[in-house]
């Protein structure tokens, strides 16, 4: 890792343990993690301080004895961090103040850190195994959002990520041709999950990258507002659970990932 980086990460977690910030510990048993809300107390012996999870004595300490990394997640101003690391001791009584003492953990200071950008419309990954699915057509300007176009105007699509305010998609060509669509074209999208009845959203196309094969391009659309009338505000709400369980999903499967690593 280049030498700035690795300051510039360190920094973050010198930071975080500075603000006694609020963290989620997870523990691994039997192939699952165990979350806990937790806080950042402080640095000592050139490790992390947090703040214990109740009840779990018997598992840190199998944690301890095994060396088994725990994962320790916590949202910045701008970003999402998650990091693993051994837990080296237990602190009985770590000093909060002149009158309080709590049960505390002292954590080895990672090697690597792992920081996620938070937008002001969080972009969740959608996974292939989704059952969320996207259908887009090409629409005029005077058409009707809500008539459905004729097939002509559809374009196949894969659906990479998902915010309240748009999606990120891969537009598919034919005959090895990519897909006749256009930065700003207007679209008619149309969103299901596989539990619910679709819902249907007007978006604009954003500049394209052509795909090495040439025959797809790699794209975002973004949504029409919804909040100016009743039914954009159902379906805003509906965007916005959709969204949030993907971001749970993203979150579960980075905390795995680190504590495998």
């Amino acid at each position: 890792m280049h030498s700035g980086m690795a300051d510039r990460e360190d920094q973050i977690l010198h930071d975080a343990a500075a603000r006694n910030c609020a963290a989620v510990l997870s523990l691994p048993s039997a192939g699952m993690l165990r979350h806990s809300k937790s806080r950042f107390l402080g640095e000592s012996d050139g490790g992390l301080v947090i703040a214990s999870a109740p009840g779990e004595a018997a598992l840190i300490q199998s944690l301890i004895a095994g060396g088994e990394p725990c994962v320790v997640t916590f949202k910045g101003n701008s970003s999402k961090t998650a990091f693993a690391a051994r837990i080296l001791k237990v602190i009985p009584n770590w000093q909060m103040n002149e009158g309080l003492a709590v049960e505390a953990l002292l954590l080895a200071f990672p090697d690597k850190i792992k920081s996620v950008q938070r937008r002001s419309n969080y972009r969740a990954r959608v996974s292939e195994s989704s059952e969320l699915n996207a259908r887009v057509w090409r629409l005029a300007e005077t058409a009707d959002l809500k008539t459905t176009p004729m097939d002509a105007q559809k374009i196949r699509c894969d659906l990479r990520d998902l915010s309240v305010g748009g999606m990120g998609v891969r537009f598919h060509g034919d005959d090895g041709k990519p897909p006749k669509i256009t930065a700003g074209e207007r679209l008619r999208v149309e969103i299901s999950t596989g539990q619910a009845e679709p819902f249907i959203l007007e978006g604009r196309m954003r500049q394209p990258t052509q795909t090495p094969s040439g025959d797809s391009i790699i794209t975002g659309v973004a949504f029409k507002k919804l909040e100016s009338h009743l039914e954009g505000r159902r379906i805003l709400a509906i965007l916005t659970h959709i969204v949030g369980q993907l971001q749970r999903e993203e979150l579960r499967r980075m905390r795995l990932g680190l504590a495998a690593g």
